[in-house]
């Protein structure tokens, strides 16, 4: 496992593991809405961060193999440069802290 994934990525796997655990160790589908639209509202977090670094973390959180490859695959996407669509009432959200030095008011719809 990586300890030095970036941006605040340890914290929002550790949160999504948590989530994950309380309900019998299954992603909610709030829970995938909030990471999509982290995902396209913060790219800059995500982008060229390892993925098999991401899935190890995941991994080590005790996250079940169906969430984990689902996590990987939204990582894929976004990476890749693919447009992920969350549910309209999580569309606008983002996981704390920032990325350093992001421009402000960048949104995936402007891209």
């Amino acid at each position: 496992m990586n300890d030095d994934l970036p941006n605040g990525i340890p914290e929002i796997l550790a949160y999504l593991g948590q989530m994950a655990a309380g309900y019998n160790n299954h992603l909610k589908w709030n829970e995938v809405a909030k990471l999509k639209a982290d995902l396209m509202n913060v790219r800059r977090r995500w982008l060229g961060v390892p993925v098999g670094d991401v899935a190890a973390h995941c991994r080590s959180l005790g996250m079940r193999e169906e969430d984990v490859a689902q996590i990987v695959e939204l990582v894929k996407k976004t990476q890749s440069g693919r447009r992920l669509v969350p549910q309209k009432s999580y569309r606008d959200f983002r996981f704390a802290p920032s990325v350093v030095d992001e421009p402000s008011g960048l949104t995936s719809r402007e891209w």
